[in-house]
């Protein structure tokens, strides 16, 4: 494992006490140095350099201790993410948490950061996952923007059934699996069946909602055609779709 020498700058996150996984660091000032060599996740003084990734490992709470570190011999960074491991990490500054939340930019971040701390007037902004802008308008308001950032099938799916606005999000609804559950929960069956199309959804319309000669025909997928063939019949079209289902049904399980 290389070690780098060199001083890096970085971020670590601290209980309101200043301890960390049982250590106390005393505060800011202070250097703490770790005798052996570090292994990431495993061992020494853990960082981040992006400091949105200590929320990763984390909860973002308004008693959190926030602050700007230096390391030296530290690790490689994770694949994924920014956190390292190091021998020696010197606290340098507490962080107010007005200046924390302008590294916030991940919208599940900054939900959560909404949520339990404040700054809706920033963080608003910073919304813009359907389903982080689904929870917002469920737990914090601003239906009347949030509405216009649900974009995927399963949070406006989720949007009809919990807030409303059935009219605006049925036109959103382009995935199988949500066009299924809107016909099935919802409605507008007429509308939704043209919207599924493959064979896993086929099946589960055909057995929960109906419409078998149609669904019949958008079964080519031997898993579902073997399950179709169990479950609702036509067992003669289903083997002469899938031959290999004939032994599966006198097995009585999937080969």
């Amino acid at each position: 494992m290389t070690l780098h020498n060199n001083t890096i700058t970085g971020y670590k996150v601290f209980n309101p006490d200043f301890t960390c996984r049982g250590y106390y660091f005393n505060g800011v000032g202070t250097t703490h140095t770790y005798a052996w060599t570090p292994v990431l996740c495993k061992s020494g003084f853990h960082f981040c350099t992006t400091l949105e990734d200590c929320f990763k490992y984390y909860p973002i709470t308004p008693d959190m201790i926030v602050c700007e570190v230096t390391a030296t011999g530290y690790t490689d960074a994770e694949e994924d993410c920014s956190k390292r491991t190091c021998q020696s990490l010197s606290i340098i500054r507490q962080m107010p948490l007005d200046e924390v939340a302008q590294h916030i930019i991940d919208s599940f971040y900054a939900y959560y950061w909404a949520k339990n701390i404040g700054n809706h007037d920033i963080m608003i902004n910073r919304i813009t996952n359907s389903q982080w802008a689904y929870y917002w308008a469920m737990d914090i308001g601003n239906t009347d923007i949030m509405i216009n950032r649900i974009t995927t099938s399963e949070w406006a799916y989720c949007w009809a059934r919990c807030i409303g606005n059935k009219d605006i999000m049925i036109d959103r609804i382009t995935d199988n699996e949500y066009a299924y559950c809107w016909a099935r929960d919802i409605g507008n069956q007429d509308i939704m069946i043209d919207r599924v199309t493959e064979s896993h959804w086929a099946y589960r319309w055909a057995s929960d909602v109906g419409n078998r000669d149609i669904m019949i025909n958008r079964v080519t997928d031997s898993e579902w055609a073997y399950w179709w063939a169990k479950d609702i019949g036509n067992q003669d079209i289903m083997i002469a779709r899938c031959p290999e289902i004939k032994n599966w049904l006198a097995q009585g399980y999937i080969g």
